[in-house]
């Protein structure tokens, strides 16, 4: 099914609250990936800020949760799972010697609303422990399930796991013929634990449109194309508020993450509004009294202020109308979306500093990762391995190319120079640059994945026969799943 393009007017929404929304989250500082608005199931407003793009997928962080629920809601339908279903009938050959009460007690549906009883989450990467299934079980089920509120990604790796159990097959695998074919969402993935399991607690990319095909069905209550997919009951459940979520180990202080958790799904401030939801921004939003979707890929650490943008700009947009008269607005729209792009550098071009640096090869005098692992972005959860053994920049008229000769092969990407990203493909990825010099010998470039969240910005400062490299995260942030600190080689001219 072709998902019909419309103007918002003709829809009902005003097209001045998306930009609006646009400005509002530029003023706020916060990065946007991509956009699209939905209402009653037509496209009504969509772009990607290059070199973000309609063709690459984005990694999903925990929207991928929402994923794993609505399998599980499949696995219930077909009588495969039930909530009722307790891990230690799922597990018994994982289980601790002496299982606790609240153990024995937790069930499928704990596992769906965070509730299981941990008062810690668990390492689910931990290589003293390779078998994280039983390091879950074995972990102190400190209060009674269901009754305590603790955000839980291994907890949703662990549905994945019961999904595996009982069906013999993987989250994705489950998937396809239930929702992603019918759908029409293809060359999907899902990142693997240690042991194969897929991480549906955060393991996902998806294209813009996939997001906005899955969160419409959510909306549609498990009908799709006049079919009805999957029983529309599972929706009042998954959707619906199930558990408050301040709890003695959960206090928030953003007021859209105290509004209660249903199953793998946020309820929000606004009321009949609920939302799948991503770290650094990747939202599935649904207007349950509009009939209107909304989906985000972004990158901003303050979460809050994305969702806070989209109340005071887009909701109060969206009207009770079927139609509104067209206006300019939405030409002014489609055109600030057609040329959205993250904010470039402003590029200034130093012909004899090129001439003298350009096609020189350096050597690093340490260990240095290949090129598309030194760019990385937030969470590549795939190395792509090599060594770089030399690193060139090689200057022309309108971009440059830098390029690393490794021990498996030589792998480039292209820079622009004219203040805007240029597109490049590395790896099978495809990638965004844009380079300026800021010195008469310091050259800055921004290179990004754009199926990551963020990039590195490097810095490269030529001192006569040595070049230092200084990388840094786009997203600095100080622990967590971002890069900690900027990490510097130093290479010599050969």
């Amino acid at each position: 099914m072709v998902l019909e393009r419309v103007t918002p007017e003709s829809v009902g929404i005003h097209s001045k609250g998306i930009l609006d929304f646009i400005d509002l989250a530029e003023r706020r500082g916060l990065e946007l990936h991509s956009l699209m608005l939905l209402r009653h199931g037509k496209v009504c407003a969509e772009g990607w800020w290059k070199p973000y793009n309609p063709a690459s997928p984005h990694m999903m962080f925990s929207f991928t949760k929402a994923l794993t629920s609505t399998a599980v809601g499949f696995a219930v339908q077909e009588g495969k799972l039930a909530l009722t279903d307790k891990l230690c009938d799922l597990f018994p050959d994982k289980l601790p010697e002496n299982p606790s009460e609240n153990l024995r007690l937790c069930t499928v549906r704990d596992l769906l609303t965070m509730t299981c009883g941990h008062a810690t989450e668990i390492d689910t990467f931990d290589v003293s422990k390779p078998d994280w299934i039983r390091n879950f079980l074995a972990h102190e089920f400190k209060y009674k399930p269901g009754t305590c509120f603790m955000y839980n990604t291994a907890g949703t790796n662990m549905l994945c796991a019961a999904l595996k159990r009982r069906t013999g097959e993987d989250l994705f695998e489950y998937l396809t013929p239930r929702l992603f074919e019918p759908l029409g969402i293809s060359d999907v993935e899902c990142f693997r634990l240690p042991d194969g399991t897929e991480m549906g607690g955060a393991g996902s990319r998806l294209r813009a449109e996939d997001m906005a095909r899955f969160i419409l069905f959510v909306a549609q209550r498990g009908r799709w194309a006049g079919r009805q997919l999957l029983d529309a009951a599972w929706f009042d459940l998954a959707t619906s508020k199930a558990v408050e979520t301040l709890s003695p180990v959960n206090d928030p202080d953003t007021p859209d993450w105290r509004c209660g958790y249903g199953f793998q799904f946020w309820r929000c401030v606004p009321e009949h509004v609920v939302r799948a939801d991503g770290a650094f921004g990747q939202y599935g939003v649904i207007f349950e009294d509009k009939d209107a979707i909304l989906i985000l890929q972004s990158a901003s650490a303050r979460q809050q202020d994305q969702l806070t943008c989209a109340w005071e700009t887009i909701l109060p947009a969206i009207t009770d109308e079927e139609s509104l008269p067209e206006s300019p607005m939405a030409h002014v729209l489609q055109h600030r979306l057609k040329r959205a792009e993250i904010q470039p550098m402003l590029s200034m071009r130093n012909r004899a500093s090129e001439a003298q640096a350009g096609g020189r090869r350096f050597a690093p005098a340490e260990t240095m990762p290949g090129l598309a692992d030194l760019i990385g972005g937030v969470w590549i959860v795939a190395p792509q391995g090599g060594e770089t053994k030399t690193l060139r920049l090689d200057f022309s008229d309108d971009k440059a190319v830098l390029t690393a000769e490794q021990d498996n092969g030589a792998f480039s990407v292209d820079i622009g120079l004219e203040s805007h990203f240029v597109e490049s493909t590395l790896c099978g990825r495809t990638y965004g640059a844009v380079g300026r010099w800021r010195t008469d010998t310091c050259f800055e470039a921004e290179i990004r994945c754009a199926e990551a969240v963020g990039g590195k910005r490097m810095l490269f400062e030529f001192d006569g026969g040595r070049l230092t490299l200084t990388c840094t995260s786009t997203l600095p942030l100080s622990g967590g799943i971002a890069d900690k600190a900027p990490q510097t080689y130093t290479l010599a001219a050969e």
